[in-house]
C-alpha cells in the first residue's frame, strides 16, 4: 500500500520526472522568466514510472506506537519516500564517480559527469551554490483563549 507507493513515487521522481516551466513573463512570448505554466503541456506526455518499471518491493514494517499520534498512530508514505533519491545517487557515485545532485537523475547527467571527469573536473551535477531566498517575517497566530 503506502509503502510500495512511496517507492514509486521516489523511484519516478529520482529517474524521470522534471519540472520544468515556460519561459516569459505572463506569457508574453520572448521575455524570460517563470510564467507558472508547465513546459510539459498535459499528463499525457508528462513521464513517470508504470508498474513495468518498478522493482519488486518487500516490506517489513516494524509496528511501534507513537506517543504523539492518535492511538499511537504514525504516518506510513512520507518515510519510505525520503532515502530513495539519495540512495539513488549515492549508487551511481559509488558505481561510477559521478555526483549527480539534482533531480531527475538521467543517463545525459551521468554521461556529462563521465566526461567531465575525464578532462580532470570534478563529475558532480547539479547546483553551484545555494539560492538567496529572503524569507518574510513568521506570521504569529495567537492561540484561541
Amino acid at each position: 500500500g503506502q509503502v510500495e507507493g512511496s517507492a514509486y513515487m521516489g523511484l519516478s521522481e529520482a529517474m524521470m520526472e522534471e519540472q520544468i516551466y515556460r519561459t516569459g513573463k505572463s506569457g508574453s512570448p520572448g521575455s524570460i522568466g517563470p510564467t507558472g505554466l508547465h513546459k510539459i503541456p498535459s499528463m499525457l506526455d508528462y513521464k513517470s514510472l508504470t508498474s513495468l518499471d518498478m522493482p519488486e518491493v518487500d516490506t517489513i514494517l516494524v509496528e511501534t506506537n507513537d506517543p504523539e499520534g492518535p492511538y499511537g498512530a504514525k504516518e506510513a508514505g512520507q518515510g519510505p519516500l525520503l532515502p530513495i533519491m539519495p540512495a539513488i545517487a549515492n549508487a551511481i557515485y559509488n558505481a561510477v564517480g559521478v555526483r549527480v545532485d539534482e533531480v531527475p537523475i538521467t543517463a545525459e547527467k551521468i554521461f556529462q559527469g563521465l566526461q567531465d571527469l575525464k578532462k580532470g573536473k570534478s563529475g558532480r551535477i547539479g547546483p553551484k551554490k545555494f539560492p538567496k531566498i529572503t524569507f518574510p517575517e513568521p506570521i504569529r497566530v495567537a492561540p484561541p483563549e
